[in-house]
């Protein structure tokens, strides 16, 4: 570690990127040649894991908050008296109004990650976050539906930040080590876990707590959580900037975004925003789709609804491994797409026997199919964006990517409550359908493109980190 030693001190939500000094580095137990002695270092593998759990809560919160309202669907529309008005369309309503805003705010919350920094700005939104959450708590307790909406809007300009902010943090931590993926993938599985827990605990608890509208407080606390978690990882990361060798961001130009111009990032935006305008918009119906088709109880519905985010938290970061040993990542994106399609025939064209299907297979087999799938693609499409990415420009991509996927989820959304509406659940699969097969064309063109430029997403992640540092 022979650097030059810098003087220059940041405040806690200063632009990230210092040399450390002599006293810090004997202080801590580094010694020459890299040899780390001290837990307390932050090239420490306990220090790192630790930083990587931070970074993990720092969306758990959120992502409980986004999926609260899902098993009370039902609810919502059989009540009155709560004066919410709710029906398919008003409640894909409030999935949709978190995407809207979304399709240009993570652009600008990516912006402000790279050129204000991190720490600044998971901080600030997530304070939108906790508002947002609160209001959607509040607003079944006054009875306004427009509460509720103002809620879902106001955490969704928060939410979808926060996350491209948590994802340009593991490349900043983790980029060099050749385990991206399997960091992605954990990052994946703890916030994925906040998202079941809404799924298949909402139910229980709200018996446990008397009410639905009690329970949806949880959704705040946890939001909280998140914004604690935040502040925690500026301390870390003000702490440990002198040690991450990280230089100061460029002011902005337009030669920062030349590295945006790879159609590779293009083809992998759109393809994020198809993969996922079949499996979000699916996720958040399916709670109602199952008691609807199947006739099952709000509980049973809720485990098996959680069971796509139950498989995807557990196999993320094992798949996540394998993609960062195997390299091939637009591969195992098009391995994905093709365990989904069939999912969704599956679920569209089998069912009980009184609703008139003549084939009957129990959900439970294709919805995991969905939450495999639900693993592999996004541990090998997200690693994707740093490997063809200027490191100074990840969180703008990222935000640019979340921006896109949005714009598709927003409209996705909407559509799949009217084609519910008008067509029934299996209009609803066949509209899933759809956007499964852009999904695998898309992934096609990426290894096509991608190999006619010498297959760097096929790289494993060691052998493009000593590319990287040999050119």
């Amino acid at each position: 570690y022979k650097r030059q030693v810098s003087t220059q001190s940041t405040g806690l939500f200063g632009s990230e990127g210092s040399c450390y000094q002599m006293e810090s580095k004997q202080l801590l137990g580094m010694h020459d040649y890299g040899q780390t002695t001290s837990w307390a270092h932050p090239n420490n593998k306990v220090f790192r894991y630790f930083v990587l759990f931070v970074i993990s809560m720092i969306c758990f919160g959120s992502y409980y908050a986004y999926d609260e309202i899902q098993p009370f669907q039902s609810d919502l529309k059989m009540e009155p008296d709560y004066g919410l008005a709710i029906d398919d369309t008003r409640f894909g309503l409030l999935y949709s109004i978190y995407s809207f805003p979304n399709t240009v705010l993570p652009f600008f919350g990516g912006f402000l990650g790279d050129y204000l920094g991190l720490r600044f700005a998971s901080i600030l939104l997530a304070c939108f976050v906790v508002t947002g959450s609160f209001l959607v708590s509040a607003g079944p307790l006054i009875g306004s539906y427009w509460v509720m909406f103002a809620g879902r809007f106001i955490f969704g300009v928060g939410a979808e930040s926060l996350n491209v902010t948590q994802t340009a943090m593991i490349p900043r931590w983790f980029g060099e080590g050749g385990e991206l993926a399997l960091c992605f993938g954990i990052v994946l599985s703890m916030s994925r876990l906040g998202d079941f827990l809404s799924i298949v605990l909402g139910a229980p608890l709200a018996n446990l707590m008397g009410d639905y509208k009690a329970s949806l407080w949880i959704g705040t606390l946890l939001s909280v959580v998140s914004f604690s978690a935040a502040v925690w990882y500026a301390v870390i990361d003000q702490y440990a900037e002198p040690f991450l060798h990280k230089e100061k961001p460029e002011k902005l130009s337009l030669k920062t975004f030349k590295s945006l111009k790879d159609i590779r990032f293009w083809i992998v935006c759109f393809l994020c925003m198809s993969y996922y305008s079949g499996v979000l918009p699916f996720v958040a119906q399916l709670n109602d789709w199952l008691q609807g088709k199947y006739g099952y109880s709000v509980d049973k519905a809720s485990w098996y609804s959680g069971t796509v985010t139950l498989t995807s938290l557990f196999f993320s970061p094992i798949l996540g491994k394998f993609v960062d040993m195997l390299g091939r990542r637009p591969y195992f994106v098009i391995v994905g797409s093709l365990l989904i399609f069939p999912a969704h025939c599956l679920l569209a064209f089998t069912g009980p026997a009184d609703k008139g299907f003549s084939v009957f297979l129990d959900p439970i087999i294709p919805i995991i199919l969905v939450g495999f799938s639900f693993s592999l693609v996004p541990s090998a499409l997200w690693p994707c964006v740093p490997m063809i990415i200027d490191p100074e420009s990840v969180a703008t991509a990222f935000g640019v990517m979340t921006a896109i996927q949005n714009s598709g989820l927003a409209i996705a959304n909407a559509l799949a409550g009217v084609i519910k509406e008008n067509y029934g659940f299996n209009g609803q699969m066949v509209f899933f359908m759809i956007m499964d097969g852009l999904g695998l064309f898309l992934g096609i063109l990426l290894v096509i493109i991608d190999t006619s430029k010498n297959g760097v997403l096929s790289r494993t992640s060691k052998d493009h980190n000593e590319i990287k540092n040999n050119e």
